[in-house]
This record gives C-alpha cells, sequence and structure tokens, in this order.
C-alpha cells in the first residue's frame, strides 16, 4: 500500500488515511469510525460492498460524505478480480467537492476546491502481479490515472490506495509504477524526509512503509496516514498558454496560391535601396548601406511572416485536436481495435467472463497503454521526426 503526492512547497491542515479493510463487516466498520474520527479525507479498498450495500459507507460517520465503486449484484467473480474502493471527506471541508466520472472499476476521484487551493484525491485498487492480463490491466489503470491527472491540471495531487506493489523487489509492476511516476512528477511517500514507514501488510516479509498499528485493526493491512500542513498564500494557478503556429502541412493548393499573391503584393510595396545593393565594396563600412540592407531583409522576412500568417491555416491546442506524436502511427490502430471489441462485448450483453470480454479488456489495456506511451515519449518520438 502506496501513498503518491506531487511535490507541494506550500497554511491547509489536512490528515489523510489510506485503508485496505479486506471485508467490511461490523469490527471493520467500527474501526473506520475511529479513523474517520482521526482524519480529513479516508481512502478505504477492498470492502467487497455490492451495489445494495454501499450506503454503509454513508451511514458510518454522519460528518462525511463519500463516493465509492461496487462490484455489482449480477457477476459471478472469483480470484481477487476488484474488492471496491471509495474516498470519504468531511462534510465541512471549506471547499466545493466535485466527483469525478471515471471509467473504470478500480479507480475513483473527487476535486476539492475554494478560492484559495485545488486538490485532486485519486483513491485506487490495482491488480495484483499474477499474469499478463494481469499486468495489462495495470498498466491499462496507469493510463487512466494519468487521464484523470491530465484533464485537472490546475490542482496538487494525492494518490492513494492499494497498489499492490512491493518497491523493494524486481517485479514488473514495481517498474512499471516507477517508472510511470517518475513521467509524471509524482513522488513516493516513503521517500520524503519527514516520513517514518515500517509496514502495511502483516506477512512475515516485512515492509518499510508508513502505517497504524492499532489493536482494534482486524484487517491483515494496516492504515496509512499522511498528514499534510501546506501554505497555499505563495502558490498561483497559471493556465498554460499554447502560441497558435503557421502550419504549411494543413496547406492547400488555394492557400498556397493566395499566399504568393499577397505575399507578391507586400513585396511590392517595399522600397529597394538600390545604392547599397549596387555598392560594390567589397569592405564597404557605410553604415547607411549596413542600416538600409538590414531593413530590406527585415521587411522581406516580416512579409512572408504577413502573408503566411494571413492566409495559411495555423496549429490549434493539444487539447482541441485531440492528437499527440505519434498517436497516428502508435495509438490511433489500437483505438479502433479497442473501438471494434468494445462494440462486440456490449451487443454480447457486457459479459464479465469469456474470450469476448477478454480481448476487450486486452484492446482497451493496449489502447491505454499506449497512449501513456506516446506521452511519455513525447520527446523523443519528435526529435525521431526532426531527423528523418
Amino acid at each position: 500500500m502506496v501513498i503518491l503526492v506531487t511535490n507541494m512547497t506550500e497554511e491547509l491542515k489536512l490528515s489523510i488515511v489510506s485503508y485496505n479493510s479486506r471485508g467490511f463487516n461490523l469490527s471493520k466498520q467500527q474501526y473506520t469510525k475511529e479513523l474517520l474520527s482521526k482524519c480529513s479525507v479516508l481512502f478505504l479498498q477492498e470492502y467487497w460492498l455490492a451495489d445494495s450495500q454501499l450506503p454503509i459507507l454513508g451511514s458510518i460517520n454522519d460528518d462525511f460524505l463519500f463516493t465509492g465503486l461496487r462490484f455489482g449484484n449480477t457477476n459471478i467473480l472469483s480470484g481477487r478480480p476488484y474488492g471496491g474502493c471509495a474516498i470519504l471527506w468531511r462534510s465541512d471541508i471549506q471547499a466545493t467537492v466535485n466527483i469525478l466520472d471515471v471509467d473504470s472499476n478500480r479507480v475513483c476521484a473527487t476535486r476539492l476546491c475554494n478560492d484559495v487551493y485545488r486538490l485532486l484525491f485519486i483513491c485506487v485498487y490495482k491488480p495484483y502481479e499474477g499474469s499478463e492480463s494481469m499486468t495489462d490491466e495495470f498498466a491499462d489503470q496507469l493510463a487512466i490515472i494519468e487521464n484523470i491527472i491530465e484533464a485537472n491540471s490546475d490542482c496538487h495531487v494525492i494518490i492513494g490506495g492499494e497498489f499492490n506493489a512491493d518497491l523493494t523487489r524486481p517485479w514488473m509492476h514495481n517498474s512499471m509504477m516507477t517508472s510511470y511516476c517518475d513521467s509524471n512528477g509524482l513522488c513516493f511517500g516513503t521517500s520524503h524526509q519527514h516520513s517514518s514507514f515500517d509496514y502495511t501488510y502483516l506477512t512475515k516479509a516485512v515492509d518499510r512503509l508508513c502505517s497504524l498499528h492499532d489493536t482494534d485493526n482486524m484487517s491483515d493491512h494496516e492504515p496509512v496516514v499522511l498528514h499534510l500542513s501546506v501554505k497555499f498564500d505563495v502558490v498561483q494557478y497559471v493556465e498554460r498558454i499554447r502560441n497558435a503556429h503557421i502550419s504549411w502541412a494543413k496547406a492547400n493548393n488555394d492557400d498556397r496560391t493566395k499566399y504568393r499573391h499577397l505575399l507578391s503584393q507586400l513585396l511590392d510595396l517595399i522600397e529597394v535601396p538600390t545604392g547599397a545593393l549596387l555598392c560594390t565594396d567589397g569592405s564597404c563600412c557605410d553604415s547607411n548601406h549596413i542600416k538600409a540592407v538590414n531593413k530590406y531583409a527585415t521587411d522581406i522576412s516580416n512579409a512572408c511572416s504577413h502573408a503566411a500568417d494571413s492566409v495559411i491555416p495555423h496549429t490549434c491546442s493539444r487539447k482541441q485536436s485531440r492528437c499527440a506524436p505519434g498517436w497516428s502511427e502508435h495509438v490511433q490502430p489500437l483505438r479502433e481495435k479497442s473501438i471494434f471489441w468494445h462494440r462486440l462485448w456490449v451487443e454480447c450483453g457486457r459479459p464479465y467472463a469469456g474470450s469476448v470480454a477478454d480481448c476487450m479488456r486486452r484492446s482497451r489495456a493496449a489502447y491505454h497503454y499506449a497512449i501513456w506511451r506516446i506521452r511519455k515519449n513525447e520527446a523523443e518520438i519528435v526529435w525521431d521526426r526532426i531527423a528523418k
């Protein structure tokens, strides 16, 4: 169990707890109630509540509101597919809370915003490492989390939950998670100078992670606690500015014809410095000649820029174009394949298991992982295109 935070230099006081309850019987409900008395926000995982039982989370403490995922009443599940995750927060927090719509049964997210701060809370319950399909889903969920963060780039990000990862071991999920955090500006709570982590899961192998060791906790997972004291008065939120540029690749023959005509008209208006251009002195030091030639070159350059700016199409922002370097080569084919299998899966009645369900999940995981890969390697893709 791991908590991830973006670097904060900033005084909002919050106590955030992440707890894998591994079921939700009466003793675990009582212990969860004790945790709520100690925190502002609670990330809860693996409670295994069906649709009709989910309101139990709202009855634990009247001072808390919640959002959570359920695994449903209709599907017969085997193994450890997903056990639910939820976020509970104090209703008296002086902020507007928005529950985000996330297309995942392993991730839930909320935004807490007011005039001073903007926080994004993400609770996850990731698959354990056991098969190739689990690794595909792990990558799929990482891509979903990245999409949430990118869509809420004005927020400080706190991610908590059950990652089913042991960073001390050379496992595939661990290396994927470490690489993912590095590329997205996330850091592990264990690496903070004020951390005092020991273990969170009771096995013979003890992990060095932050935890509470309470006698009343009947789960084999210990709660993780994060205390924040954030000074937001030094933080400014600046919208990212993308300037449009001339795109010759988007210009058609009509655009180029208009450009030539307009450029010809603008060039005719430029005064030609005949005296300076006809000077035959190879080492001419006449300041008037130098100024005249420089002005002439500048006027020609400005005419070209003005003509192109007036009639040639421009680039648009990444959000408007919905594309990224490498999209058409690496992502678009996988997106089309994912859409095909998703439609087929829907037409088959959205089965949980079977070959159609497996193909749907694998194609979606491959599609989401491709998005994450091109974003991670955007600079390399651009450099490679320039080289070619």
